[in-house]
């Protein structure tokens, strides 16, 4: 077999030929493997874009390099010279080669592999294992989900039950807009904040058939999402997400927490410090734990589950119903609706009025706010608990953006971040070169 033979199957380059290979330097004066191609003269003329056949523009006199897959302890580059072709719809653009995306300098394989890579490692591994720059790695990401995403035609057909939320980043101060399919499970979508605007642009993307399958949304109560909803899924269904539901309970239980140590310190005796010793005849025996220090360390233990309680947290509030009947009556009401979730539509349906009674009765400012709230989203409610839907898989992605987010710290382009978190969570199926599913 011949060595240019043997050389195109290793580089995985078919639609071309292999017309010299010698040992050159690279950009940084370090010695690599060059390989030199020449495209068949069927593949000449084509956009780099759309890849239709154009007039040639120029004869290309510059020749460019890409970085192709290691072989050996040898980094290996391909080059080519690289005529322009007018195109009638992009203008003139550098010709397509089969080998690499256009506007890339690595070959397809390798971005392949470094996408691969990037499911399952962090940016500096991969940039060390590759041995590219750490920042060559998001554009990689970017162009490789480009490519490997299905047109919108095809991504949102068949959506029937969706879930919209809002997700943190960059220290809380910026904010993702996060679409699922809670059939399948996967992301579809990402918007850059949490703005009427940029829901909106989902939207758009789909066609009006698309528009019209969708029968339910779940999400929390803002505003912005219901009237966007509205305004483009005419047809569509919208369910309060029993989490959030849930989580208002337990910021409001956290809220009353707060309050009640406030109000004890302010009235809390400076502490008089005792002498070391038991206390000699005539002396005043130690004082009992104050009020205030009963709360110390209770917050974990009124947010938790009760059943993921350990024996130290419960033993905490057996103590707080005996100091402080307020807070044990918010801690119960907190649980009495995390319940109301776990019930049958019909007798769901009569104990949350009879929990909104309860919260109005207790005369704890938080909970009278919160029963308000409730109120005013009843209806939602109750239609994501005759449904049994939840946002329980998009706060698991969320959960996920979020590790994702922390491991790829240096991720400073939003849309290279975004391409990640498609990455990672969608539908987008990424083989290693030459790897059969």
């Amino acid at each position: 077999m011949r060595i240019s033979t043997i050389i195109k199957k290793l580089l995985n380059v078919n639609k071309a030929k292999v017309t010299d290979i010698h040992f050159g330097t690279d950009q940084y004066g370090e010695e690599v493997l060059v390989v030199r191609l020449t495209p068949y003269k069927r593949d000449l003329s084509r956009c780099g874009i759309c890849g239709c056949k154009c007039p040639q523009y120029d004869r290309g006199t510059e020749m460019r390099r890409w970085r192709a897959l290691d072989l050996g302890i040898w980094r290996v580059m391909i080059e080519c010279f690289m005529p322009r072709v007018s195109c009638p719809i992009h203008g003139v653009v550098a010709q397509q080669v089969n080998w690499a995306r256009h506007g890339s300098r690595f070959t397809i394989d390798f971005e392949d592999t470094v996408a691969w890579l990037a499911k399952v490692a962090t940016k500096s591994v991969i940039s060390e294992y590759m041995r590219i720059n750490w920042r060559t790695v998001g554009g990689i990401i970017s162009r490789v989900v480009s490519d490997k995403s299905a047109p919108p035609e095809e991504r949102f057909t068949g959506l029937i039950r969706i879930g919209i939320d809002e997700t943190s980043y960059k220290k809380g101060h910026k904010y993702l807009l996060v679409v699922v399919n809670h059939d399948t499970g996967k992301l579809i979508w990402i918007g850059e904040s949490k703005t009427k605007e940029e829901l909106g642009k989902f939207f758009n993307l789909l066609t009006k058939e698309q528009r019209d399958s969708i029968e339910l949304v779940t999400a929390d109560a803002a505003q912005y999402i219901a009237t966007t909803v509205k305004e483009y899924c005419e047809k569509a269904e919208l369910s309060m997400d029993p989490f959030h539901v849930v989580q208002w309970a337990t910021t409001a239980l956290d809220d009353v927490r707060k309050r009640i140590v406030r109000e004890l310190n302010k009235t809390k005796t400076p502490k008089v410090k005792s002498k070391p010793g038991r206390p000699k005849k005539g002396e005043e025996k130690a004082k009992k734990k104050d009020p205030a220090d009963v709360l110390k360390g209770t917050k974990y233990a009124l947010l938790k589950n009760p059943e993921n309680l350990t024996t130290k947290q419960s033993a905490k509030l057996e103590m707080l119903i005996i100091s402080n009947p307020q807070m044990h009556r918010a801690y119960l009401l907190k649980e009495h609706l995390r319940m109301v979730f776990k019930l049958p539509i019909d007798e769901a349906r009569e104990e949350l009025e009879r929990w909104r009674g309860l919260a109005w009765r207790s005369k704890i400012p938080e909970f009278v706010a919160l029963q308000r709230t409730i109120k005013a989203h009843k209806e939602s409610i109750l239609k994501s608990i005759e449904l049994g839907v939840s946002n329980a898989r998009l706060e698991a992605i969320n959960n996920n953006i979020k590790v994702t987010i922390r491991m790829a710290y240096g991720f400073r382009n939003i849309d290279n971040l975004i391409a990640l978190l498609m990455l990672r969570n969608s539908d987008i199926d990424i083989m290693l070169p030459g790897r059969v599913a």
